[in-house]
């Protein structure tokens, strides 16, 4: 029985491996390949069971059945194959002294439940340092001028922002209120302030030298419902090109700027960099 037990600990390893390797790789693996591979390396572990060359032979079966015993799969879902193995195999090997338990049945599936949850944790970390990384890719300098102000921001060029002003079809970028609210003019501080969204029309508190500058931009809200703020005229410089006439939104929420960038680009500054 003792041998059923270590089979069936195999089995789910592999199963979770294998899932790792189609989460880390955006592949998929039919159910059959998936349920075949893993147990045939388990039963493979259990019949080479204390000889070396078991573990290749795992290793092969494994990733073979799975990937249908392409070479260049091997080398592609393989790496990942060892990194998991490494990871699980090192906790494993350091919890084991806190795992001693007399009822082998509960200590394979908390062994089961360390494996899947460390191959999780690494999964989630990995994709977030990942998307870190082309998060900075598209973080770039940028010069924003409207009339006789400047400031040079830090811009997160958005492949979602497609937001135009609806008459022109101008590109509408974004800029964090916050970070521009102490170098702007009174009147375009005060008039943005001032600004109320319940009566978005409403302009007069910004100056007759501002107001010919603004357009209404319909902006879709988190709660999937559309809201009219104004958007100002002005010219922007990012990866050496000026963008003329393209329009800017200050927003007073930029608590979700990617990054910690000052605005949000549009996304055809990629095609026009």
């Amino acid at each position: 029985m003792y041998a059923e037990w270590i089979l069936l600990f195999n089995f789910l390893v592999n199963v979770a491996l294998l899932k790792f390797i189609e989460a880390m790789t955006s592949s998929t693996i039919p159910i059959w390949r998936l349920v075949v591979s893993a147990f045939s390396s388990a039963l493979i572990a259990i019949v080479f069971y204390g000889h070396i060359l078991s573990i290749f032979f795992c290793f092969i079966v494994l990733i073979g059945i799975a990937y249908s015993f392409r070479f260049t799969a091997l080398l592609l879902y393989g790496r990942w194959l060892v990194v998991a193995t490494l990871l699980v195999g090192g906790l494993l090997t350091a919890l084991q002294p806190l795992l001693s338990l007399d009822a082998f049945f509960v200590y394979i599936l908390l062994c089961v439940g360390i494996v899947c949850s460390s191959l999780l944790a690494f999964k989630l970390g990995w994709m977030k340092k990942l998307q870190q990384i082309v998060q900075q890719r598209f973080i770039t300098p940028c010069t924003a001028q409207f009339l006789h102000e400047q400031w040079e921001l830090v811009a997160y060029i958005d492949t979602g922002n497609e937001c135009v002003e609806p008459i022109s079809r101008a590109p509408v970028h974004f800029i964090a209120f916050d970070a521009v609210q102490t170098s702007m003019t009174p009147e375009l501080r005060n008039g943005l302030l001032a600004w109320d969204e319940a009566q978005p029309y409403k302009l007069s508190m910004f100056a007759e030298q501002h107001q010919k500058y603004i357009r209404m931009v319909a902006i879709s809200t988190v709660q999937k419902t559309t809201t009219f703020v104004p958007a100002f005229r002005m010219t922007l410089t990012i990866h050496e090109h000026t963008y003329v006439n393209h329009y800017v939104v200050f927003t007073k929420s930029a608590t979700k700027f990617p990054q910690s960038a000052h605005l949000i680009a549009h996304v055809s500054v990629l095609t026009n960099s």
